[in-house]
């Protein structure tokens, strides 16, 4: 066994801290500051009132309490600068949001799901706070989410020389979840400008803190990830706001994250679908209302002479009158029209065709050349664009597409990222969000499954959930497909699984298609998953124009035409039934083959015409048989073009096995081959 040997180095102190109470006097705060924050946490627990008022009426189907939060919210946003400063809200954050610049309006739009809710307009549940107005980033309901995507938020904005901050927030039954880790990880080695703050009430809906940590404080981890963390009494506003305010201007001076714990009481249950008796005791929640953090404050500033009783029913009364007035007016608010669900999927709007210069200088380039060459020039072109994922830098990628790029361009624009994929996904997002155009590159996309939430559920849904309000110029590339002997996790294709309304999916089928459809995708407003066959990498070179040209996404094209049969393919196969349609020459059969290039979603209108012009279809893919792209296509001809058809819609793909053998033998079974297209032309041609 190989013998550890230690070395003199720095030695590791963990910098963890329980912040003793500060009193008010002690600080720079004034009266007019606490009355203020008084205000802030009235409304907090006046509008949550009136949800649970609503809740009751059957006018808000549901709701999520923010009682018990209010005090620790206003405290830590206080140093935060409204409209300047970032927010990745957790569902809890009601004061926090209007601290940010919400309105009880805009609150009461999102409970009642109104047209103008400009959290979703109504298309999220309520607690899925979002205004880009704000810079208040879109929550979904996967928890701790919100944590990578804010990394890729605090990376631009440290990127962009600003010293703007995020503050990103999260319960502590979100710090089990993977993007918990990733987040830190990834804001520790780059020292982003970044405050986490994990408002711990001790439940993850109904488990206990004793059964989500093996540790006693939440901000005890943030020793691992080698940053400060610090725990506090969140119901003290006052000494939330001393650490809130030490961490927020650590991270201006670029000195990296902070993890501040607020304990907390979560006053009444999870949502309006628990019922935490079923949990908690009688006696236990009789305590949680004495220790009240709205009460206690109270009574703070009545006995410190800052506000008289007087003073107090007066603000109550004031609050009152303003969430009644935010209430009636979000009633009488418009609802979506029915149609409105289908609004915001993609952006109007989307890249062009752009033909090469006439007599442009033209280079014979495999794909990986020809993939390089659109990431350099587009960086060139727009300094927004940027590269991350694993081995990108100075390896250059495990195949070398982004070879040279680090050394061009620099490791802030390259970034080497930790081996986690739902990081790189979440990331990649944050950054999208915040102004850059990032291309992410999963080493294979048998990986990408890591980053399945973050790409389907996230990255997918960003610009639907938040009603248009938010856009996600992002790629997604990785290397797919078989006959390159990478067995189960090196092979599979995976468009199928990833086809998800929101994201656009691109495979293309040689080196001058990959140059064209690459450099629309950065510029595509809308997520692009850009899929590159390995076996396509190095199999032939071709002449690539040198400048730009862009392929229009979702544009299907006639690889080679033909009167007597369709194949519609993509990626490999396109290049395989070509050997195939040859093959075919000799009998007088005539083969038209349409690369469907974005295989998600489909152009429907060029897939219908050549059914309807040839009357027989083959649809090729090597993607598992059943519950495919393939399926799709074929399902399409079906519907639309039956009346035209000679022969039922033929299908070959994979074979309905978890994923490709490594053997040789068994790979080639599995695979679509030339010769065995060839067979089942003929006889779709003998039908």
């Amino acid at each position: 066994m190989a013998q550890i040997t230690k070395t003199k180095g720095p030695s590791f102190s963990p910098d963890w801290r329980f912040q003793e109470p500060v009193a008010w006097r002690d600080t720079e705060l004034d009266e007019k500051t606490l009355k203020e924050w008084f205000r802030y946490m009235l409304l907090g627990r006046q509008i949550d009132y009136r949800f649970q008022v609503l809740n009751r009426q059957g006018r808000a189907p549901f709701i999520i309490s923010c009682a018990g939060h209010e005090a620790a919210q206003i405290g830590i946003g206080w140093p935060l600068k409204p409209k300047y400063d970032w927010l990745a809200p957790y569902y809890r954050d009601v004061v926090l949001c209007m601290r940010m610049g919400m309105t009880p309006l805009d609150l009461m739009l999102s409970v009642l799901a109104k047209a103008s809710d400009p959290a979703s307009g109504g298309k999220q549940t309520p607690g899925h706070f979002s205004d880009s107005r704000l810079n208040i980033t879109s929550g979904g309901s996967p928890v701790a989410t919100q944590m990578v995507r804010g990394a890729g938020v605090a990376y631009a904005l440290k990127m962009d020389g600003t010293d703007k901050v995020l503050l990103t927030c999260y319960g502590e039954g979100a710090g089990a979840e993977g993007d918990a880790h990733e987040a830190f990880n990834f804001a520790a080695i780059y020292k982003l400008p970044e405050v986490f703050v994990c408002e711990n009430n001790g439940f993850a809906i109904s488990t206990p803190f004793r059964r989500e940590y093996a540790i006693e404080h939440v901000a005890q981890r943030a020793a691992g990830y080698g940053f400060p963390g610090v725990t506090v009494d969140g119901r003290d506003p006052v000494t939330c706001y001393v650490v809130s305010k030490e961490a927020v201007a650590r991270a201006r001076a670029g000195e990296g994250p902070t993890l501040i714990e607020c304990i907390v009481d979560r006053l009444g249950a999870h949502s309006s679908e628990d019922d935490q008796r079923r949990y908690r005791s009688q006696e236990e929640i009789e305590l949680l209302a004495q220790n009240d953090c709205l009460e206690r404050f109270k009574r703070r500033l009545i006995e410190e002479g800052v506000l008289t009783a007087k003073e107090v029913a007066e603000a109550e009364e004031a609050v009152k009158e303003e969430v009644t007035k935010a209430t009636k007016t979000g009633m009488d608010a418009d609802d979506p029209r029915p149609e409105d669900a289908l609004t915001n999927v993609y952006a109007l709007e989307a890249p062009q065709a752009i033909e090469p210069t006439a007599g442009v200088e033209t280079e014979e380039m495999n794909m990986v050349a020809a993939l390089r060459s659109a990431l350099t020039e587009e960086m060139e072109r727009d300094e927004r664009v940027m590269v991350l994922g694993e081995d990108v830098g100075q390896k250059g990628g495990v195949f070398l597409v982004t070879d040279g790029l680090r050394n061009r361009f620099g490791e802030a624009r390259v970034i080497d990222s930790p081996l986690a994929e739902s990081s790189i996904a979440g990331v990649a997002l944050g950054l999208a969000i915040a102004g850059k155009r990032p291309v992410a590159e999963m080493q294979f996309t048998d990986f990408a499954h890591m980053a399945f939430n973050s790409i389907t559920n996230e990255i997918a849904k960003y610009r639907y959930r938040s009603d248009g309000d938010w856009s996600v110029p992002l790629v997604v590339r990785a290397p797919m497909g078989g006959h390159a002997h990478g067995a189960l996790y090196h092979s599979q294709s995976i468009e199928a699984r990833f086809a998800t309304p929101g994201l656009k999916i691109v495979i293309p089928s040689s080196p001058f298609e990959a140059k064209g459809l690459l450099l629309a995708a950065i510029r595509d407003p809308d997520p692009v998953l850009f899929f590159e066959h390995k076996r396509l990498y190095r199999m032939f070179k071709e002449a690539v124009p040198k400048g730009e040209y862009l392929i229009p996404l979702m544009k299907a094209r006639t690889f080679r035409e033909g009167t007597d049969i369709s194949v519609f393919c993509y990626g490999l196969m396109v290049h395989y039934a070509a050997e195939a349609a040859k093959n075919l020459e000799g009998d007088g059969v005539s083969v038209e083959i349409v690369d469907l290039r974005t295989v998600y979603p489909l152009d429907k209108e060029a897939i219908i015409a050549s059914a309807r012009r040839t009357g027989k279809c083959l649809v090729l893919y090597e993607d598992n048989f059943s519950v495919s792209v393939g399926s799709e296509v074929a399902a399409l001809i079906a519907d639309e073009a039956w009346r035209w058809l000679d022969a039922p819609v033929k299908r070959f793909g994979g074979l309905d096995v978890p994923s490709m053998p490594y053997a040789v033998p068994m790979e080639e079974y599995f695979m679509p081959t030339p010769d065995k297209i060839t067979k089942v032309l003929k006889e779709l041609a003998a039908y």
